[in-house]
């Protein structure tokens, strides 16, 4: 076996930001209406789903590059 080689701390920072941001973009998505940043409506609208899904998608990646960086493997 040989021994891992460490991540670059690029990709641990990039990763780091890509978690921060997803959660961004999920709460802003999911409390758009309390935030004022829709138009207004009631319920969860169409727009507000497609940014909590990709918000989380951000959330799945940058966790998982934080758990096993994608690059440095061999």
């Amino acid at each position: 076996m040989k021994p891992r080689t460490a991540p670059n701390p690029m990709i641990r920072v990039l990763a780091l930001l890509l978690l921060v941001a997803g959660v961004a973009v999920t709460l802003g998505s999911l409390f758009a209406d309390q935030l004022n940043l829709t138009a207004g409506g009631e319920g969860l609208g169409w727009k507000q789903l497609i940014g909590a899904i990709v918000g989380l998608a951000l959330v799945l990646v940058g966790g998982g590059w934080l758990a096993q960086p994608p690059f440095g493997r061999r």
